[in-house]
């Protein structure tokens, strides 16, 4: 009989064949949990990010239903209503478009202005698939946006005004589209002063922000008026400004100021004249100092001469759209010129005798900021003089700014609090008012 061979089974075979099996159980288990933990997180994640794009599908709704609401606030305020032309310039995709689409109704006209032809093609397919034949679709350019002369009753920007490179060429051909009394309605950021000091040519195919000041003094050197701030009937309330300008009924030529400060008559420069500045007399190394624009920097150069004096001018940032812009200088006159940087003058180590806020008092964004500065460099005894257009009631700052006039008493209140006392006040002419103040260390020292 034939005898197989067979190896004997011990107990450590049998262990260790358990182990093995168990091992390999252990291991599938473990794959097959990863592979499960794996699904999972990738699903968690699938349905996060779909949550996401739902979350954020409806804040683009919200958003894009409060932002038509404001639209039409807007237009009802201006009684811009059915038959009326809105040019919507910069109007993208269209979507402000359509909004003032239904408002003009199909007797009314839209110009959709975009500066490529693409955009232009892609807003005339729109245009069709929406049935609006009263949104025509324009070719601008970064200069004009090619509009029809004197025939839009409300012309919209929405954060387009901050992209122009050429902005008074573009301001000039917008006011000649306009309508006599037609309005001019930007919305952009951010309120206050510049901060973004860059080219005018680098900010079309970049972003940079502008500043409220800048547009302001743009728009008005180009025509048009201030009327009110809009943003009451705008959605977004964080740093957006809402201006809402006007094409003037009366003047026929863009490109002048439709609201310039009153002039200077002989009564004010003899009162401003006959003013005797003691602290010149007792501290020889002493200056003085001009904030001074339009007609007031006439003034300069017969104070300059009478007190003999080295003068130095501060341009103030809420004025100026460049950092090397300078306003033109009187003949004859050398001044050391300085850019306010959000209110502080520099002038350290420097004394002043006596500072002349001509014409610019009411343009104070910083004078927190502006106003201590001065009056830690003012001598004992120095005088500050204030020569502005007079405002028949209290406007905040801002707005007078704008409107550019200030309430005599809105000037000595804040005068006083950073410890200047009020010497004089009088009226040379009905528009303006003089008010003359001095500062005696120790005596109303304090700040706001």
């Amino acid at each position: 009989m034939l005898h197989l061979f067979t190896r004997p089974v011990t107990a450590l075979t049998c262990v260790a064949f358990i182990f093995s099996v168990a091992f390999a159980q252990d291991a599938a288990t473990k794959l097959e949990s990863g592979k499960s933990e794996s699904t999972q997180i990738e699903t968690t994640e699938k349905t996060d990010a779909a949550k996401q794009r739902r979350k954020r599908n409806a804040e683009r709704k919200q958003e894009a239903k409060k932002r038509a609401e404001s639209l039409r606030k807007l237009a009802d305020r201006l009684e811009i209503r059915r038959g009326a032309t809105i040019a919507d310039i910069g109007a993208g995709e269209g979507r402000d478009s359509w909004v003032f689409a239904d408002i003009v109704g199909k007797d009314g006209s839209v110009f959709a202005v975009e500066i490529t032809e693409e955009s232009v093609v892609n807003l005339r397919e729109e245009v069709a698939k929406r049935e609006l034949p009263q949104v025509r679709p324009l070719l601008g350019q970064s200069e004009t946006p090619n509009l029809p002369e004197n025939s839009v009753d409300m012309a919209f920007m929405h954060y387009v005004y901050h992209h122009l490179a050429k902005p008074r060429k573009m301001l000039e051909s917008l006011w000649r589209s306009l309508k006599p009394g037609g309005y001019y309605v930007v919305v952009d950021r951010h309120k206050g002063t510049l901060v973004d000091w860059v080219p005018r040519e680098r900010r079309e195919k970049k972003h940079f922000w502008l500043a409220e000041t800048t547009f302001m003094r743009e728009a008005r050197e180009a025509g048009f008026e201030f009327v009110d701030f809009g943003e009451r009937e705008w959605f977004a309330k964080n740093d957006t400004f809402v201006m809402i300008m006007q094409r003037p009924t009366e003047i026929e030529l863009s490109g002048r100021d439709p609201d310039p400060m009153p002039p200077i008559n002989l009564a004010m420069r003899e009162a401003l004249l006959d003013v005797h500045l003691p602290a010149l007399s007792e501290q020889t190394d002493s200056k003085i100092a001009f904030v001074a624009l339009g007609e007031g920097r006439e003034l300069i150069k017969p104070i300059a001469e009478k007190h003999a004096r080295e003068a130095i001018d501060v341009v103030l940032e809420e004025w100026a759209t460049q950092k090397d812009e300078r306003p033109p200088s009187p003949v004859d006159v050398q001044l050391t010129s300085v850019l306010t940087e959000k209110g502080e003058p520099g002038l350290e180590g420097q004394s002043l005798a006596a500072v002349y806020f001509f014409d610019t008092y009411h343009l104070l964004f910083h004078g927190d900021v502006l106003l201590p500065a001065l009056r830690e460099r003012l001598v004992d005894g120095g005088r500050v003089f204030i020569l502005d257009r007079k405002s028949d009631r209290v406007l905040p700052h801002r707005e007078a700014s704008h409107r550019r006039m200030i309430a005599p008493n809105t000037v000595e209140e804040e005068m006083s609090q950073y410890g200047f006392e009020l010497e004089s006040s009088s009226t040379p002419s009905s528009p303006r008012f003089l008010q003359v103040y001095v500062f005696a260390r120790g005596r109303g020292d304090h700040q706001r």
